[in-house]
């Protein structure tokens, strides 16, 4: 009996018969009717494509939606060719796949539309509008294909062509082009005369888990806001609950726990009604209820949200002094969810890490600061140049000081730029300003006074008013940025730049990489470099980066050793 090969398992839902990348060349290469350099450019493309993924053309199929994901991963930079040329190239492989009807062929022109399609778009092409052609030249041409109207269209509409465009495209993001083509039809009502009134709604991608405050019984409330409180400002002369207050950033992190869990207990059946106190989450039964609600919604399996979520009942249920069996009944359900302490860093973290052991990604990540920061002065638009240097200031910063994101978002001109007044200046983090409650301090280099000096003295108006005191400050200047907003425009600039993935807080990782790699075995700098509190975490978090020095360095003995002994 004869068993069929195995199929990988990356390849498992690619329909059988799809051709592969090898086989549409061989079908170009036969074609008689496209011009020469037509065909070539296609066939370019293919190969192209091939290469950046890593594989030969045979191994590459034909297949959109197994391309686009791996093709989204593609650097640019680390191919060594502009986004320009990477996209044409891209569109020349799309193009040989259509010609080969793999994919249909992309209509763009205004002669392939109807009457009234027809009508309509050439008043958006005459309002010579940046916007509109971009977002919906795709979904008009889908329309005008399927034979739908411009009174017709509905959201029914739109998710058909975000189907078609998974279908059709090996570069662009289905979702992406989905919700921008709403957008676009939105923003033409408004700026197109005659263009179809009604409105198209997207439906909202957050899925709402934690219940508005409103869902909840007022007293259920007002005893959660008692709790949060008294953790907050505990009494010193009490004899249960906390002797030390919690930090703000913890409170606020129990109270949204909270309301979760019983978010979730709702989930599962439970009345809001139900729930008058906070103790009504504690009853064991409930709790478990709840805590199967949270396993159900993660596919059966344990996670560090939900064990952190028992554990939080069990600690509640110490401090509001709960009857003994229901204490031991949830420290019991705490156990079973306990997951195992964190040894070192993630997968995710260390393979980003060792990308950048190599010297020229490492040189790529130094020298980003003064390279975004001098070419941005080339820039036509203020607001782009500002905004670049903007972000290459951010990573200045981190590569010298590597502090947390939240701590680097809400930097204050006035209380954490100091300048004793002798040239030098000093980035200063007061106890309250850290996670750990130390205080820490860098003296900025040079390199970096620069970029700041000169990043102030040109972003106004375009990022913020005159007098803004944040160093990163929303464009209102009344705050500082969000420091999820900063750190997500970080790993953009990091990416676009270098083709490297890299987010705000490796870059903490990255610093005691460099340093460790210089002076092994020298924790403590790195603990106080971090801000840790304890040696021992500062250890636990990065022993295994130095075994990966230590056994390189042995590997380089073990080679010069061998070096000598052939040479005598």
């Amino acid at each position: 009996m004869t068993h069929p090969a195995p199929i990988s398992t990356d390849r498992i839902f690619i329909p059988i018969g799809t051709p592969s990348f090898e086989d549409l060349i061989v079908r170009m290469t036969a074609q008689g009717e496209l011009f020469p350099s037509r065909r070539r450019d296609m066939i370019s493309g293919l190969r192209r494509v091939a290469e950046a993924l890593g594989l030969p053309t045979t191994d590459v199929p034909a297949d959109p939606g197994w391309l686009r994901p791996r093709i989204a991963k593609v650097s640019p930079v680390l191919m060594g060719v502009s986004e320009k040329t990477w996209q044409n190239i891209r569109s020349n492989a799309q193009s040989a796949m259509a010609e080969c009807g793999i994919v249909a062929k992309r209509q763009r022109s205004i002669r392939d539309l109807g009457p009234d399609w027809h009508t309509l778009w050439r008043r958006v092409l005459d309002l010579k509008d940046p916007t509109l052609p971009q977002t919906l030249c795709r979904f008009v041409h889908y329309l005008n294909r399927v034979g739908t109207g411009p009174a017709d269209v509905t959201l029914a509409h739109a998710e058909a062509f975000r189907d078609a465009v998974a279908l059709n495209e090996i570069s662009k993001d289905p979702e992406r082009t989905f919700r921008a083509a709403v957008e676009g039809w939105n923003l033409a009502i408004a700026r197109v005369p005659g263009w179809p009134a009604h409105r198209i709604e997207l439906p909202s991608r957050r899925k709402v888990i934690a219940l508005p405050r409103e869902r909840f019984p007022e007293t259920f409330i007002a005893d959660l806001d008692m709790l949060m409180n008294r953790l907050a400002r505990p009494d010193p002369l009490s004899d249960q609950g906390r002797a030390s207050a919690l930090r703000p950033e913890t409170i606020r992190q129990y109270r949204r726990q909270v309301m979760r869990f019983a978010s979730e207990l709702v989930a599962a059946g439970q009345r809001t009604t139900d729930l008058t106190v906070v103790t009504d989450l504690l009853q064991p039964a409930t709790a478990e209820r709840g805590l199967r609600q949270m396993l159900a919604r993660n596919e059966g399996e344990p996670s560090r949200n939900i064990a952190e979520t028992a554990a939080l009942l069990r600690n509640l249920a110490r401090i509001l002094a709960v009857p003994p069996d229901d204490q031991n009944a949830l420290r019991e359900l705490a156990r079973k969810l306990k997951m195992p302490r964190q040894v070192g860093m993630t997968k995710k973290n260390k393979a980003r890490l060792r990308v950048l052991q190599e010297p020229a990604h490492k040189r790529r990540i130094l020298t980003l600061p003064e390279r975004v920061f001098d070419r941005a002065a080339g820039k036509s638009k203020p607001h782009t140049v500002a905004l670049a240097r903007e972000d290459a200031l951010a990573v200045a910063i981190l590569l010298h000081c590597p502090i947390r994101a939240k701590s680097l978002a809400n930097l204050h001109l006035e209380r954490h730029i100091q300048r004793p007044g002798d040239g030098r200046v000093f980035l200063v983090l007061e106890e309250a300003d850290t996670k750990t409650k130390r205080s820490i301090e860098f003296q900025l280099h040079g390199d970096v006074v620069r970029l700041l000096d000169a990043h102030l003295a040109t972003r106004v108006p375009y990022m913020c008013p005159a007098g803004t005191p944040y160093l990163f400050p929303q464009r209102s200047g009344e705050r500082a940025i969000d420091p999820q907003a900063l750190a997500g425009r970080i790993s953009r600039r990091v990416w676009s730049e270098t083709g490297l993935e890299m987010n705000a807080h490796l870059f903490r990782h990255f610093a005691v990489m460099n340093w460790l790699d210089a002076h092994p075995g020298e924790y403590e700098v790195a603990k106080r470099l971090l801000g840790h509190s304890a040696l021992s975490h500062t250890i636990n978090m990065y022993s295994g980066m130095e075994v990966t020095s230590a056994a390189r360095a042995f590997s380089d003995l073990i080679t010069g050793m061998k070096g000598k002994g052939e040479s005598a």
